[in-house]
């Protein structure tokens, strides 16, 4: 952003993996980057700092809980990625369930994916990993992710419009202030899944265009 195209101060904003490299960016270039946005509140690198809320305690154990039921595509791709990456690439209605299940699954979606994404735009999704063959390189974050290291506390500006897919159910803003330690925007509209910028982009547009709007000299 600076060196290559030119900006002396930019914003960020992610959602998912997306919402990691946002986190990063404003952990570690604060004097470029002059906020973040993202639907996915990040975890701090510990929470050793203070005792827990009981509405954190509530929080992890629901989460616990759910990844009970949900965690297995996790663990797998922790585990075995490239087995899993050798069926996906060889199979397009393989590929399709795969990634189908869980843009129904994590969507807001009232029980019919159609509700939240069309079908060109899947169809679109699934197109782009199967011409591209890259599902077995989307899998390595989660090989990887126990050998990264602990991301710094974020000081930059942070705004966060809160996703309602089941993980984030009653996501407490005390877990985002033990790694963030200037949240200006805290926003829970109640609609809008894990793909919001998909689902919802009016209104994350418009709570982009706020908070990125406040930040300016």
């Amino acid at each position: 952003m600076t060196d290559v195209l030119g900006y002396e101060r930019y914003g960020a904003f992610g959602g998912d993996v997306g919402g990691v490299v946002t986190g990063w960016l404003g952990a570690l270039h604060p004097e470029q980057v002059a906020g973040i946005h993202m639907i996915h509140p990040p975890f701090p690198a510990s929470f050793d700092a203070r005792p827990l809320s009981a509405a954190e305690q509530a929080f992890l154990d629901a989460e616990a809980a759910y990844d009970e039921t949900d965690g297995g595509y996790s663990a797998i791709m922790g585990t075995r990625p490239d087995t899993l990456a050798a069926a996906l690439a060889d199979s397009p209605a393989g590929l399709a369930a795969w990634l189908v299940d869980k843009y129904r699954d994590w969507s807001d979606n009232h029980g019919d994916l159609a509700n939240s994404i069309d079908t060109d735009t899947l169809l679109t999704v699934i197109t782009l990993y199967w011409v591209t063959g890259t599902i077995g390189s989307s899998f390595r974050q989660y090989a990887d992710f126990g050998h990264n290291t602990p991301r710094p506390d974020i000081t930059v500006p942070a705004a966060f419009t809160v996703s309602t897919e089941p993980s984030m159910a009653n996501f407490p803003r005390e877990i985002a202030e033990r790694a963030c330690t200037d949240i200006r925007h805290w926003s829970e509209p109640g609609r809008g899944g894990h793909f919001m910028p998909l689902e919802e982009p009016d209104l994350l547009a418009s709570e982009m265009r706020q908070f990125f709007t406040s930040l300016r000299p």
